[in-house]
């Protein structure tokens, strides 16, 4: 009897350490950092280095479509030579050469641009010296402007524009991405969220289960001592009693792998990172509105699906290369036209470009390329066609796939959601249920086996409870990232997170 008392004192000890420590992580004391669903959500799209590094690919791709811009962009230029020569020339019948020295001297100014639409445009103004030993010096400044035009190969602004529109698209599909990446750290952080409330819970309820144990395994002992029960009556109770501490153990154990898991998500700046203790200040709920029918869901989904919005985006480009490629069938037929003044002075200085001088050249025609066999030119046009087919059939799959993935979170929404009602009833029957049966315990009409049954009964419908609860919000979290209205739901504008 003395031994059995003695376990007994131990088991209410070791009951009354774990109540004292229950919540608390297993690394020891640690800082309590109290924080609400949408606070833990911001924190973790500003500090989480995942996001982070999405978030640079817009400026990615956007400084790739300056690039692609870059090819409109007026051109200046400039330069300046001098030539000097000796040499010797034969004038006229003279038998004996003449020793020639010459120079001349060249400076040149253009500015040139390239439109949209295939043209080139230049302008360029330029002065020479040329002076000799044997000839006047001659001064002439020339100003001309020329225009060539892209008749066939290269005409118009669908091909001209082409990369420039395909960087557009790459932009507006990497901010797609990043808004994906969002929603799927804003679903992270919200279910971590919750499993963390959840795994606290857990502990709270198995602490319970084990003090149950402790006052049954009590009540038997004042049982035996006053020979109502034999001493045999308390190996079961003891054994109940040690399985329910290795099941409380458990759950301390996955409540610090939820913590763990919580705050890599979130990533507080702060250097003792794994030591906080966080502390949900939100608990779970019953959200007050209703689901929409099942079609409006889908539409959501047709419209918002981040994935789906850039399949979109990819066949767009695909009409881009397309048009781009079937340009390169053409032949290259320009036109082009220079007019030009020139002006002659015997000093630098009045020999400046002047518009006004009777001095003019003109300078038109046409050039004409094609090569031949073009198989080049053939070969990426089939290419272009038959990835845009592809890319056509790949949007027909994932507009199915969309369908797929609400429809199946739509029917688990509305199996957590019964659930959460029929746990609620299941609950409160196993706790009259424990009640009945300690009664008929404590008048002998019951067994230690058949209470301590209906106590681990209880104890299950208490976590089922809780669990269904949480599994609701899960369910509900995605069914809107399914549809891709997470973010927009929870209030959350993607182009304030650039």
């Amino acid at each position: 009897m003395k031994y059995t008392s003695m376990i007994v004192a131990l088991f209410l000890g070791a009951a009354e350490a774990f109540s004292s420590g229950c919540g608390e992580p297993l690394t020891g004391a640690a800082d309590t950092l109290k924080i609400s669903l949408q606070h833990a959500v911001l924190l973790a799209l500003d500090r989480n280095p995942d996001i982070a590094i999405q978030r640079l690919n817009p400026a990615i791709s956007k400084a790739y479509a300056e690039e692609a811009r870059a090819v409109f962009d007026p051109v200046l230029s400039a330069s300046a030579t001098r030539d000097e020569n000796k040499l010797q020339r034969f004038l006229g019948s003279r038998p004996d050469p003449f020793e020639m020295v010459s120079t001349r001297d060249q400076y040149n100014l253009g500015i040139s641009e390239t439109l949209p639409t295939g043209t080139t445009i230049s302008a360029d103004a330029s002065m020479s010296a040329s002076i000799s030993s044997i000839y006047t010096d001659q001064y002439s400044g020339n100003i001309g402007f020329t225009v060539t035009q892209s008749l066939l190969r290269g005409f118009g602004t669908g091909v001209n524009l082409a990369e420039l529109r395909k960087a557009r698209f790459d932009e507006d599909m990497s901010r797609e991405e990043f808004t994906a990446a969002a929603s799927e750290l804003v679903a992270s952080v919200e279910k971590a969220y919750w499993d963390l409330y959840l795994k606290a819970d857990e502990i709270r309820i198995q602490k319970q289960s084990y003090d149950l144990a402790g006052r049954q395994l009590q009540e038997t002992l004042e049982r035996v001592t006053v020979g109502r029960l034999p001493e045999l009556e308390l190996a079961s109770v003891r054994a109940e009693a040690a399985t329910r501490r290795e099941t409380l153990i458990d759950a301390e154990s996955q409540y610090e792998q939820a913590r763990l898991a919580f705050l890599f998500l979130l990533n507080p700046e702060t250097e003792s990172v794994w030591t906080l203790f966080p502390q949900p200040l939100d608990a779970p709920f019953i959200p007050a509105d209703t689901l929409d029918p099942l079609s409006e869901h889908e539409l959501l989904g047709i419209q918002y699906r981040p994935d789906l919005r850039q399949a979109r985006l990819a066949v767009a480009k695909g009409d881009i290369d397309i048009v781009r490629t079937r340009n390169g069938l053409l032949p290259r037929l320009d036109l082009f036209i220079t007019l030009g003044k020139t002006s002659y002075a015997f000093t630098f200085k009045d020999a400046a470009p002047d518009v006004s001088s009777p001095f003019y050249n003109v300078n038109a025609g046409v050039s004409f390329e094609f090569p031949v066999i073009n198989r080049e030119a053939r070969a990426q046009v089939k290419r272009a066609r038959h990835t845009k087919e592809q890319l056509e059939l790949s949007l027909y799959n994932m507009e199915r796939l969309v369908q797929w993935d609400i429809r199946s979170a739509y029917i688990e929404v509305q199996r957590a959601r019964q659930q959460i009602e029929a746990t609620i009833v299941t609950r409160e029957l196993q706790e009259q249920n424990l009640a009945a049966e300690l009664e008929k315990f404590r008048v002998g009409k019951s067994t230690n086996i058949l209470v301590l049954q209906v106590q681990r009964d209880m104890t299950a419908s208490r976590l089922d409870e809780v669990r269904a609860m949480v599994g609701y919000l899960n369910a509900l979290i995605d069914l809107y990232l399914m549809e891709g209205t997470l973010l927009e739901r929870r209030g959350i504008d993607t182009g304030q997170l650039f």
